[in-house]
């Protein structure tokens, strides 16, 4: 009896003490721009992974892709005192420095993830105020995007394209299309007849891309920032007839993006890798409480593996050696 009262005893200590520690983890905000997307959720599950993982938590705060909400959350959680680092992933790089400079004034540190944090949304160069940051910048993807497209449209001339953004306003999407742009330019076969918003979502973008089929009877490449609105593309464009047709171009590399492209249903596919993007936030919140935060700025294109040493854009040639994370 007095070996199982000891038993007991012993077993309640160390959970006793395994709760104090939980309960005295780090604390981390984690501000999304937009809940309902799944690149997004893969993200916030690498954070979670590591934050947990260490005894803390994470609380996920969802802007809806609005820069004021996710500011006024900002707000909110410095005036709360509850969080002991922030994890943004932005709406807005430029205009959340604000919250960013108000933070670090109230002692919290501050990741970056995805998307720079700065009044230059071009340069990786980390903000003054931004403790660490794992990002890419539109330029960045918009480059890999307009490559592919390159390569898509080799020996047709002329190769008409259509390219599907999320949201209008957003600075990402901006850079990407403007480097595309400057990209596409020095190719005369390739035209850029149509860019259109599709939300970062599967039905918008099969819609928008019915349109594009009945306005642009001679599409030759759909291109798009997200693998979501591919994957209604790709619908729209087995109803109208023109599977095998139109070559297809998505971004992020996702489960079914990458199906899509080893199966040879897209060309092509622009590999990112969300999980660990966020795996890498976190390791630099903790860092940043204990101080022990030395590198604080890696470009998100830079982590290999998963990323093929070919380079980001995924084709069925170099598919074997990437596994998507979402």
């Amino acid at each position: 009896m007095m070996k199982k009262l000891t038993l007991l005893a012993l077993c309640l200590f160390f959970s006793a003490i395994f709760t104090t520690a939980a309960q005295d983890g780090p604390n981390i905000a984690l501000f999304n721009p937009l809940g309902n997307n799944t690149y997004v959720a893969s993200a916030e599950e690498g954070v979670r992974s590591i934050i947990e993982a260490a005894g803390g938590t994470v609380q996920a705060f969802d802007a809806g892709f609005n820069p004021e909400e996710q500011l006024n959350q900002i707000n909110d959680a410095i005036t709360s005192g509850e969080f002991d680092a922030f994890i943004i992933y932005s709406v807005d790089g430029v205009g959340v420095t604000v919250g960013v400079d108000a933070a670090a004034e109230a002692g919290i540190p501050v990741i970056a993830l995805d998307a720079p944090i700065n009044p230059d949304r071009k340069t990786l160069v980390p903000y003054a105020n931004v403790a660490g940051q794992i990002a890419r910048t539109g330029v960045g993807d918009g480059t890999h995007l307009g490559n592919a497209i390159v390569m898509a449209c080799e020996g047709v001339d002329p190769c008409e394209v259509a390219f599907l953004i999320g949201f209008q306003g957003f600075p990402l999407d901006l850079d990407r299309v403007d480097t595309i742009n400057s990209i596409i330019a020095s190719h005369p076969n390739i035209q850029m007849v149509a860019v259109q918003e599709a939300q970062y979502l599967e039905d918008v973008g099969f819609d928008v891309t019915t349109d594009l089929l009945q306005a642009n009877p001679g599409l030759d490449v759909i291109a798009s920032v997200g693998d979501q609105m591919i994957i209604g593309a790709e619908i729209a464009v087995q109803d109208a007839g023109l599977e095998g047709q139109v070559k297809l171009i998505g971004n992020g590399a996702s489960e079914p993006g990458y199906e899509a492209v080893v199966e040879g249903r897209w060309f092509a596919t622009v590999a990112n890798i969300p999980f660990t993007n966020g795996q890498i936030a976190a390791q630099m919140a903790l860092q940043a409480i204990d101080g022990t935060l030395i590198i604080r700025s890696v470009n998100m294109y830079d982590q290999a593996p998963p990323i093929p040493s070919s380079g980001p854009v995924i084709t069925q040639e170099n598919a074997a050696q990437f596994t998507p994370q979402w």
